[in-house]
């Protein structure tokens, strides 16, 4: 299943777009600037399973009459628009049950299920009580497992599943028949069991915003980790926003995308940490930032330096982004707004198989690096009869530059520092021509 969101002149949101693919059942993670439009796009993800989310959560002078939320789920579309009579957002399609038993949200408080969770909760009790004293109860052994790793607490093993008619409730057992019901528990605890039962209820894609909230810092780097795992053995996906740096330094590349403000509107891009702490909390406290594609172009950069500037004068950053229009999109960006430094002290280092794309030729301080990429490279030299590769590797069936990159290094038949080393020592000349580029880059002019 694919959802695409178009949100239409909503509150401070002129423009957003969106989409998602249940099909790959990940974590994706949306970070972006105070008032882009993140719990916007969370409730526009609630409304396709509550129709009167807004209604529910918002002011209705958030609306004009051209607001709209316009979806698509796989090939169907269905329209949400102003509705004067109501004051809020309305429709006349019927979204499918399947579409709805789909999704799962959390929205912080007030708003969250777990909020009006409470009052079941607390009518529950009795029932609850009961089925203690009587000892009708279970071991949610993954449940247990999964908090006793974000908290690197014991506290959970006598946690306890309760049932009650068709509801599931957790309580951590104490002497004499007393217990701690979930709802008694810290908000973080109680959040993630929360997100824990919304895992187990088969839907395919669960939101929550702000899930930071009400998680101290080492939870929250271990969150990520159990998450993601959850995702493959469920065939869940879990969309998250989040201010938390801990966080976000958990998460894999793909993972993160960034809101993006443009004169068409507000989008998600692809980010790296990286780019995110640079961009969103205005990272700072280096002379130089060398802005690149990703991390073995970064390490090699960081060779080359070490060989032929191994003591530069002003102290320097070697920051991957990724995809090479993005890495000249964050300079270029940063030449307007300066969160890095001066322009004049930011560069960009891309492949050389991105030579002749404009956004190398239009920037004078984007450089290319005298190979096509280093997996290329290495799968160029040892195609073309490289004594050297041949008496490493041995011999390797026909495979493309990436596969035959990834056969290598896991293979472990050379690191990617051996590889790197090989290239730069191999096309000496090359390197060392490149080198300069960081001559009066990382020195002072005298």
């Amino acid at each position: 299943m694919k959802i695409n969101i178009e949100i239409n002149n909503i509150q401070h949101v002129s423009m957003l777009k969106f989409d998602i693919d249940l099909s790959l059942n990940k974590l994706t993670c949306l970070v972006g600037k105070n008032g882009i439009g993140k719990t916007t796009l969370v409730k526009a993800i609630q409304n396709l399973r509550f129709a009167d989310t807004f209604t529910q959560t918002s002011q209705p002078g958030i609306f004009r009459e051209d607001s709209a939320i316009k979806y698509q789920v796989d090939t169907a579309p269905y329209v949400f628009s102003y509705d004067p009579d109501i004051r809020s957002l309305n429709s006349k399609d019927i979204i499918p049950d399947v579409v709805k038993g789909n999704i799962d949200v959390e929205l912080p408080m007030p708003y969250g299920q777990r909020f009006s969770f409470f009052q079941t909760l607390a009518k529950a009790d009795p029932d609850i009580r009961s089925n203690i004293v009587m000892e009708a109860y279970e071991s949610p052994v993954e449940l247990i497992e999964f908090l006793s790793y974000i908290y690197s607490a014991d506290k959970f093993k006598n946690l306890v599943k309760v049932k009650v008619r068709r509801d599931e409730y957790y309580c951590i057992l104490l002497e004499d028949s007393r217990y701690i019901r979930e709802d008694y528990l810290s908000s973080g605890e109680y959040l993630l069991i929360s997100v824990y039962r919304k895992i187990k209820g088969g839907c395919r894609l669960i939101v929550i915003d702000e899930i930071d909230m009400s998680l101290d810092a080492a939870a929250q780097t271990r969150l990520a980790k159990r998450l993601r795992e959850f995702c493959a053995l469920y065939n869940v996906n879990i969309l998250f926003t989040t201010h938390s740096l801990a966080l976000m330094k958990t998460l894999e590349d793909h993972e993160i995308f960034y809101l993006l403000d443009e004169v068409a509107g507000v989008h998600p891009i692809p980010a790296s940490y990286s780019y995110v702490k640079s961009v969103l909390f205005g990272f700072k406290g280096w002379d130089r930032y060398i802005l690149t594609e990703d991390d073995v172009l970064q390490n090699l950069i960081g060779y080359v330096l070490k060989k032929y500037h191994p003591v530069a004068h002003f102290q320097y950053k070697i920051i991957y982004i990724g995809g090479g229009s993005g890495v000249v999109d964050l300079m270029a960006r940063n030449a307007k707004e300066e969160f890095f430094a001066g322009k004049e002290n930011v560069i960009s280092i891309l492949d050389g198989d991105q030579a002749g794309q404009k956004h190398v030729k239009n920037f004078s301080n984007v450089h290319c690096i005298p190979f096509p990429s280093v997996e290329k490279q290495l799968h160029a030299d040892y195609y073309g009869g490289s004594a050297y590769l041949s008496g490493k590797l041995g011999q390797v069936q026909q495979l493309d530059n990436k596969a035959f990159y990834k056969h290598v290094t896991r293979s472990k038949l050379m690191s990617e520092a051996e590889i790197i080393e090989y290239i730069c020592d191999t096309h000496a000349a090359e390197t060392q021509a490149f080198a300069k580029i960081f001559d009066t880059f990382l020195y002072p002019t005298i």
